[in-house]
């Protein structure tokens, strides 16, 4: 009797999971991944997804390039300020979690994050207005591409700066980082 117990309760888990999931879901107040204001003639972007360190997800990737983008072509635009919310981290770099799942169903979520990923870095670090990343906590792969990519750069005492993916091979991203900064250094 008590390994059926044992047995029903193991299965009623993963459906508890899913009315919990589906109810968050179908919740009316959703806080949006990222926020994007202007304040004056300053741009503000900030990312808005503080129990997961702001982790960076495709959605997030696909509002910030066209406004960035935008925000480059208006006149009415001086600077381009990046920021978090929660206080905890910058940008804990991508969300892993959802482009392994997506991976293990054979979803081109991993190539379509990574190539979206850099074309925003790269918009980042050729647009033609200021744009200014306030790196508060912890900063890891995503969120220095978010970062390093751009003009200006203001780390506090609570940065911790990271490359997790140079422990798996990948390190083309970090040699470019890594140039970029030591240019700037001896400038």
């Amino acid at each position: 009797m008590p390994l059926t117990v044992l047995t029903s309760a193991c299965r009623l888990k993963p459906l508890y999971r899913l009315q919990r999931i589906q109810a968050h879901m179908m919740s009316s107040h959703v806080e949006p991944e990222v926020l994007l204001e202007k304040a004056g003639r300053a741009a503000l972007i900030t990312m808005n997804r503080p129990k997961v360190l702001n982790a960076l997800n495709l959605n997030m990737i696909r509002r910030i390039y066209p406004q960035l983008k935008k925000w480059e072509n208006d006149s009415e635009t001086d600077i381009v300020v990046i920021k978090a919310a929660g206080g905890k981290a910058f940008c804990a770099g991508g969300d892993i979690r959802a482009v392994t799942e997506a991976g293990k169903l054979g979803n081109s979520l991993a190539q379509d994050f990574f190539r979206e990923e850099y074309i925003l870095n790269n918009a980042i670090g050729s647009c033609r207005k200021p744009y200014v990343a306030i790196i508060d906590g912890i900063t890891m792969g995503g969120g220095v591409g978010l970062s390093v990519h751009g003009r200006f750069r203001v780390a506090t005492e609570k940065t911790l700066f990271a490359m997790p993916e140079t422990a798996i091979g990948k390190t083309a991203k970090l040699q470019h980082i890594l140039t970029k900064l030591i240019q700037a250094w001896l400038v």
